[in-house]
């Protein structure tokens, strides 16, 4: 029998967060801001409530990352004030520019310090191979229910079988924190959560811990994980996601191939892979071909069907340079950019967009406009200061992952290293901080380091 203590419950309020994680489909709590939609933030935030009740919050102030962490976020406020004769002047969106550095500001303490320092004080004490067996059964559960919604929304949407909607479908109106819908104008699907591209954000969070089956099981439904995880990433339709899931694929091929279990099996489920496809491409040539050019049409800017999204994320990102290039070393501030990027959103971008008239420049619409890439959020609001240091966090967990690789972290390290470059592809069409399974990463690593500490005394 479970004992009910207050670190279990903190435990079970974690596990059922990373649960919940892809369930945002829900019209959401609006002052949360933000975070309205995110039901796992709502576990989160009871954990952490919870850990500050015990008064015995453990920070790893010796952690390189951690420490480059903390340099980011006071270069972030010092980049601010450094700024502030502009700030005083800023109206946007019938925001002010305090207001608006205020809500962001607290949203990049709350993802960048209070999660991840949820997750570590709430994992630090269990065997680290435990908890990694223990997350990675949670999202499994997760993704079999996103699975199951996923194959209906793909019959209803993709094969027209709208009879199927109110008898399966619309019984995920009682499942927590979701609303049943469908695209049947774009036929994209969703699953759980608002947009395909937020499912394709999922499954590239959580590619690395269902890969890590194949190296880690002996039965051969070790593959079915890594399988759905591509399936449904094609099927999104969430192109950038897809591609950066692909990349992910292929690097953790190299790892089964010089996995001393998977080497003589490896050459065959490959070849039989090969097999398939070409089978699929000789039957299917005609669809899969008209695919293939739709998708490729997809990035032009002239082309009717996709040429409003790709203006207005092309004309966003290169007026967050333009905003660059006129505050090179502290940027604009945290979270103010919009402010000076709505002067310099290009002519061509602008031209017969409504996005831009109803959303993005009208006043009377209080949502920001987003980056679309945190590369460029982070140059044109905190400057090159700003993004070294962004980069020494992200160089850091690459080289903590090439230096465990051979260590008995292994798994670990293996699903981190693709999980980052998941998050480092997807941050080039994002621009949130609010990527929960970055932040367990992180604290997982931060686990095994004091572990290590520990150790060696």
């Amino acid at each position: 029998m479970i004992r009910l203590t207050i670190n279990n419950i903190i435990l079970w309020a974690i596990l059922l967060g990373i649960f919940f994680i892809p369930f945002n489909s829900w019209s959401g709590i609006g002052f949360l801001g933000e975070y309205y939609r995110d039901s796992c933030f709502l576990f989160f935030s009871f954990a952490f409530v919870l850990t500050l009740f015990k008064k015995r919050i453990q920070i790893p102030l010796n952690n390189l990352i951690f420490q480059f962490l903390i340099l980011f976020i006071l270069w972030s406020f010092l980049a601010t004030l450094l700024n502030a004769h502009n700030i005083l002047d800023y109206y946007f969106k019938q925001t002010t520019g305090i207001s608006r550095f205020i809500n962001q500001f607290g949203s990049l303490i709350i993802a960048s310090i209070i999660i991840p320092l949820t997750f570590y004080n709430g994992f630090k004490k269990i065997n680290i191979n435990n908890i990694f067996r223990i997350i990675r059964k949670v999202i499994l559960a997760s993704l079999i229910i996103v699975f199951v919604y996923s194959i209906i929304e793909i019959l209803i949407v993709k094969l027209n079988m709208v009879y199927l909607k109110k008898p399966l479908l619309n019984l995920f109106d009682y499942f927590p924190f979701t609303e049943a819908k469908t695209d049947m104008r774009l036929q994209r699907i969703s699953s759980v959560t608002f947009e395909p591209p937020a499912l394709g954000t999922y499954l590239l969070s959580i590619a690395g811990w269902m890969f890590s089956y194949v190296l880690t099981e002996k039965n051969k439904l070790k593959y079915l994980p890594l399988i759905i995880v591509l399936f449904l990433g094609f099927m999104s339709g969430s192109r950038a996601a897809f591609f950066a899931i692909i990349i992910q694929f292929m690097i953790a091929v190299i790892f089964f191939v010089k996995h001393k279990n998977l080497s003589k099996n490896i050459y065959k489920i490959l070849l039989g892979f090969s097999a398939i496809l070409l089978l699929t491409l000789a039957y299917f040539n005609k669809p899969i071909t008209e695919y293939l050019k739709k998708e490729i049409n997809s990035f032009k800017l002239d082309d009717s069907t996709h040429a409003l999204s790709n203006k207005s994320r092309f004309g966003i990102q290169q007026a967050m340079f333009r905003v660059f290039i006129d505050h090179p070393i502290s940027g604009t501030g945290y979270g103010l950019q919009a402010f000076e990027s709505r002067k310099k959103y290009p002519v061509w971008a602008k031209k017969n967009n409504w996005e831009f008239r109803l959303k993005y420049l009208n006043q009377n619409d209080k949502r920001f406009p987003p980056g679309y890439n945190m590369y460029l959020r982070i140059l044109s609001e905190t400057g090159l200061i700003g993004l070294l240091l962004f980069g020494l966090i992200i160089l850091q967990i690459f080289l903590w992952c090439y230096n465990n690789l051979k260590s008995e972290n292994s798994i670990i390290a293996f699903i981190i290293l693709i999980s980052m470059i998941g998050f480092s592809l997807n941050w080039l069409k994002m621009d949130s901080f609010r990527i929960y399974f970055f932040w367990l990463c992180v604290a997982l690593i931060w686990i095994i380091e004091l572990r290590k500490n520990v150790t060696n005394g």
